[in-house]
């Protein structure tokens, strides 16, 4: 009897090598040519459910904003959609389409922490960029497809109402009264009686009749869509009041995918949809599972026009909620994923950041089983706990799961749209991040790493047009001319690794227009505080020139405890950064210290 073989994960490593698809950049508004084979892998697909492993990962959300553009302008996408507020959502869609509202509130106004965030802001406004300047193409619209708030949604259906039918504000009024003192706390209506909750539904449903019945008077005062709209927002509520009044979460899902499939038909047969939501919501896993997710509705109706992608990463920070204090999301260093998951094999690649078609294996491929095999994998939803990480972990068969995954080497937290009093707090509990050496020092992944101080006269970002090398450099901008208004980007990390050696700093750094100074900085610091410090403060950079090569070279002392290095500017100007290099060197070169 022939022997049956056995794949061994080092043979799965060394395919994966060939077959997995390597990319460049999780960053927006560079070259796709390295995505390209996604939009081919969409292909006539109509909707495409991006899931992602963490809550909080600043890497996550500006690929999914890349994601976006490419499914916009290569695949005619119409349509985002969030796991977020039905009506939320659509007060950030009037600004898309129309610029009415400020941005900036309307993405705090959404009702999940998890969108709170820069990246989203970033998002909403190239979609607004998008509209203004999309000539013949479609509109593109911003959604939500979730049902755990409703209060806006009660309020539109009143809204609606006494604009065609002010006489039976009142009615309306009274049968969504009793419901609407939850409204605030939908948690707690699932402890009510069950005689609470049948008088809810009763006047909820009453509603959602009473509007129907009167369809053809609505429309006639308003226009079809406007009720539509309103009839949606009726049905929203009652979505709510049936999944609190049990606490059933799978029905989340189905009212989900319920409402993905509303929206596309009132768009009409060629809208196509992305939607963002979480790993365990966008899978669509294949035969009889006891859990359904949004994933499997969708697929199930739309079959081949559905595609399910799972975004994973290995190591690093995310956003979450801590559980002793779960009011404020911090910054949480993930525990390392163990040997027998799925991250741990994607890692083993030394890809980076790649993708895995989980359509296309080859028939005679042997190895390609593995995917099909049930192996452990990373979902960190609102909360985490790196002393419970092996509640994160759960057994799944991935390619059974998803048709299409991300993988990222490494996350780091999504910036939080902070009051200017919380941006300090959150700089405090940054220290939780210390690496125990440099990363991501030619910003090929953005800011990862990279921490800012900037204030609302300066500017921190990411340049893709053009860098000293690779995709991508970093800047410093201000419109300030006062010199003692200053910004900074540094990285933190551990000292233990460099104790009693002689460092250096170098990078590249091009200027322009510095009317005041600017130049690259370390400081090494114990916890009494700072023992050695240079900024370049007598070789200050100014003016305008090319890239150059500077350098700082400092001793680390026995008892440094971390090194903290960088760039500063201050006064009017811009600076770009790249090819940032940190190295021990011997101590004949000499150092360069007390010249602040």
């Amino acid at each position: 009897m022939q022997e049956q073989h056995v794949t061994r994960l080092e043979e799965v490593i060394e395919w994966l090598k060939d077959y997995a698809i390597a990319f460049g950049s999780t960053l927006p508004g560079g070259n796709n040519r390295d995505l390209l084979p996604f939009v081919d892998i969409v292909g006539s697909a109509r909707i495409v459910s991006c899931g992602e492993a963490t809550r909080g990962t600043h890497e996550f959300f500006t690929l999914t904003h890349r994601l976006l553009e490419i499914l916009v302008t290569e695949a005619g996408f119409t349509h985002f959609a969030l796991e977020d507020g039905w009506d939320e959502a659509e007060r950030i869609n009037t600004f898309i389409r129309t610029g009415q509202g400020d941005p900036v509130s309307l993405v705090n106004g959404l009702r999940s922490w998890t969108w709170k965030t820069q990246e989203m802001l970033d998002i909403i406004l190239w979609m607004r960029a998008y509209n203004q300047g999309r000539g013949s193409r479609p509109e593109l619209q911003f959604c939500g497809i979730d049902m755990q708030s409703c209060d806006l949604a009660m309020q539109n259906v009143l809204d609606y109402v006494a604009k065609v039918d002010p006489d039976a504000v009142e009615e309306i009024g009274q049968l969504y009264e009793t419901f609407w003192t939850y409204a605030d706390h939908l948690g707690r209506y699932s402890d009510e009686p069950l005689s609470v909750k049948q008088t809810c539904w009763l006047q909820l449903q009453r509603v959602f009749d009473l509007l129907h019945q009167r369809r053809p008077i609505y429309e006639r005062q308003s226009s079809a869509a406007e009720f539509a709209a309103a009839l949606q927002s009726a049905r929203i509520v009652l979505q709510a009041e049936e999944m609190f009044a049990t606490y059933n979460y799978e029905q989340r899902d189905e009212f989900m995918a319920e409402n993905v499939s509303w929206l596309l038909e009132q768009a009409g047969p060629e809208a196509k949809m992305f939607i963002w939501t979480h790993n365990g919501h966008a899978a669509a896993p294949m035969g009889n599972v006891e859990r359904r997710f949004m994933g499997t509705y969708l697929s199930e109706r739309y079959q081949e026009e559905f595609l399910a992608v799972g975004m994973l990463f290995y190591q690093g920070a995310c956003n979450a909620l801590d559980r002793e204090k779960p009011q404020q999301p911090v910054p949480h260093l993930v525990v390392l994923p163990p040997q027998d998951s799925y991250e741990y094999a994607f890692h083993a690649t030394g890809l980076g950041h790649m993708m895995i078609d989980m359509q296309g294996f080859p028939d005679e491929e042997q190895r390609s089983a593995w995917l099909l095999q049930p192996h452990l994998h990373r979902t960190i939803g609102a909360m985490y706990a790196a002393e419970q990480d092996k509640l994160h972990w759960s057994p799944i068969e991935l390619a059974y799961e998803f048709d299409l995954i991300f993988y990222l080497n490494e996350s780091t937290p999504s910036r939080l749209l902070h009051s200017d009093n919380e941006v300090d707090e959150d700089t405090r509990t940054a220290s939780r991040l210390i690496s125990l050496q440099p990363r991501n020092l030619m910003f090929e992944s953005g800011l990862a790493y990279w921490l800012y101080n900037a204030p609302i006269t300066h500017e921190c970002g990411i340049e893709t047009v053009f860098a000293h090398s690779g995709e991508a450099c970093a800047y410093l901008k201000s419109s300030d001319p006062d010199p003692t208004v200053f910004s900074t980007m540094h990285q933190i990390i551990a000292a233990s690794a460099y104790l009693q050696h002689r460092i250096r700093l170098s990078a590249y750094v091009k200027a322009q227009q510095v009317q005041k100074y600017a130049g690259l900085w370390m400081r090494i610091e114990s916890p009494d505080g700072a023992l050695k410090f240079d900024g370049m403060a007598n070789r200050a950079i100014g003016g305008t020139s090319d890239w150059k090569r500077y350098e700082i070279v400092l001793d680390v002392p026995e008892g440094s405890t971390q090194i903290v290095f960088g760039l500063h500017l201050g006064g009017r100007g811009q600076v770009w950064l790249d090819d940032v290099q940190l190295e021990v060197v011997s101590d004949e070169v000499p150092t360069t210290d007390n010249a602040f």
